[in-house]
């Protein structure tokens, strides 16, 4: 990474750190003055409102973690990654996942391809990273681990989901088993397709390759 670059890299965070998450607090502005056609499709004003706030905190860790030194990752990633979490808070604030039947599969689909791909690139650090001894085993290995990983962050996202109605007692992000069947099947397409990726990249490259252009933890930074 050249000094322009690197200086231009983290000028960008710091002003995404701003401009993130009051994007998030436009969309808000919308629901809460009633615009927003995902109340008219049937989402609840509170659970749009708490997605967007929510959304607001987690769009700012990764240009967090860069202002502070502490991760980089490449800019591509990053970019996917934002673009994935504005996708998701724009189709439910216009009522996308309500008023088009393929809508959800389609960006769980998605989701789980870049969490799968976040997963690869984390357990390409931890094979680069650690000792000799210390592997994944063969390629055919790493990837059955990434899937295993990959996929259970579906079934995570399920239990999370599932938990916030039943704590608030009412039904905003489950609508039903066949929803949930749906949402699982469509993460293991999405996961499916990365460790499909993930196992012809590691005939070609090695996990050292891989990470190049990852910079983890303060002394990478040096």
């Amino acid at each position: 990474m050249t000094a322009w670059s690197e200086e231009h890299e983290l000028l960008l965070a710091k002003a995404f750190l701003v401009v993130g998450p009051m994007s998030m607090m436009v969309i808000c502005l919308f629901v809460v003055l009633g615009m927003a056609p995902g109340l008219e499709s049937g989402h609840p004003r509170e659970y749009l409102v708490a997605t967007c706030v929510l959304w607001a905190i987690l769009i700012m860790i990764l240009p967090l973690l860069r202002v502070l030194k502490l991760l980089a990752l490449p800019m591509w990633m990053v970019a996917i990654i934002t673009a994935n979490m504005y996708f998701y808070v724009i189709s439910l604030n216009l009522g996308l996942y309500l008023d088009v039947s393929w809508w959800g599969d389609m960006g769980h689909v998605v989701s789980s391809t870049i969490v799968a791909g976040i997963v690869f690139l984390a357990l390409a650090l931890m094979d680069s990273r650690s000792p000799e001894y210390v592997t994944l085993g063969n390629r055919a290995g790493f990837c059955i681990m990434l899937f295993l990983v990959a996929l259970s962050f579906g079934g995570i996202w399920e239990v999370l989901e599932g938990s916030t109605d039943a704590i608030a007692g009412n039904p905003y992000m489950v609508y039903g088993a066949s929803d949930t069947m749906g949402d699982l099947t469509a993460d293991t397409v999405g996961v499916l397709a990365i460790t499909v990726y993930a196992y012809l990249v590691l005939g070609k490259k090695s996990t050292d390759e891989i990470t190049s252009s990852v910079k983890l933890g303060r002394k990478a930074f040096a």
